[in-house]
């Protein structure tokens, strides 16, 4: 199983899909904004919109609705066209019975159809990519995913918000034979932790989009106000920009514990686990892409 090596400025962009619950926190802005001031890199195919719910908030469905408006407002902030490129995804969980097609699903299979090769980049609940590998198993080898999701294989535990909500549509992945690199949440992107007042050094004042940013991060409204948070969903934008950043490890697939812990037993299928990233490479390329839009 081939993976992506690093990036020269040589190659050509890379099709990519961001699979995003953009309005959950704070971290989806930063990265929904990371991507398209990389378009140097990337072939922006779609941004799909994936369920999340926290304990008494909004349904999934305003979630959807809340995370397609803010998909819009910061394409609209960086210029970028999003005729037929933004889609609402599963209203539910495979882990519920949900199995219903929708645009975000339907999309996944048209981009990994038409294209040699495809790079879904998860940062949410992967119920749409899993969906869309159910309804279409012929993609499989068209497409390779990053999910942010879980946490370190040397945690006790994956409890975890973007992978204790669709439990079911993971272990549709892992038995799936499509390439996978995951990026674990504690241990790994817990690296990106960072306070208010480095990010309003960085960016507050550069533009609206920035002070957009600094305030969300701030208060992202379902966290309450913090000064100092991880911006978990940069990692996985960063790792298609440059693996130098990274270290990972391939490991086989494991096993989900009813607890939520992995048990690793020696197979043939292989994916990959990131063990390690660069924070300050990463904020020092977003932090520069971002301020060079105002």
């Amino acid at each position: 199983m081939e993976y992506l090596d690093t990036l020269d400025e040589n190659q050509e962009k890379l099709n990519v899909i961001l699979d995003t619950d953009t309005y959950n926190e704070c971290d989806d802005q930063f990265a929904v904004s990371y991507m398209l001031t990389s378009q140097d890199r990337f072939n922006i195919e779609a941004i799909t919109v994936a369920p999340y719910h926290h304990d008494n908030d909004i349904s999934i469905e305003e979630g959807q609705e809340k995370s397609y408006q803010e998909i819009l407002k910061i394409c609209n902030w960086l210029n970028f066209n999003t005729e037929n490129k933004v889609f609402k995804g599963s209203t539910d969980y495979i882990e519920n019975g949900y199995d219903e097609i929708n645009g975000a699903v339907e999309k996944i299979i048209e981009i990994a159809n038409k294209n040699e090769k495809t790079y879904i980049m998860a940062i949410g609940a992967i119920t749409n990519v899993a969906l869309a590998i159910k309804k279409a198993p012929n993609i499989i080898n068209k497409i390779e995913i990053i999910w942010l999701g879980g946490n370190s294989p040397v945690c006790n535990n994956n409890k975890e918000f973007n992978f204790r909500q669709d439990v079911q549509a993971i272990k549709d992945i892992f038995a799936s034979e499509v390439k996978l690199t995951m990026i674990p949440c504690k241990g790994v992107a817990s690296n990106l932790k960072i306070s208010i007042y480095e990010l309003e050094h960085y960016l507050k004042g550069r533009n609206e989009l920035c002070d957009y940013l600094c305030s969300r991060f701030y208060n992202d409204g379902v966290h309450g106000i913090q000064t100092r948070r991880v911006i978990w969903d940069i990692s996985v934008i960063a790792y298609l920009i440059n693996k130098e950043w990274f270290e990972e490890k391939e490991m086989d697939c494991p096993e989900i514990n009813k607890d939520l812990s992995y048990s690793f037993n020696k197979n043939d299928r292989k994916i990959k686990f990131v063990t390690y990233l660069d924070a300050d490479k990463i904020y020092n390329d977003l932090f520069n892409k971002l301020t060079e839009k105002g």
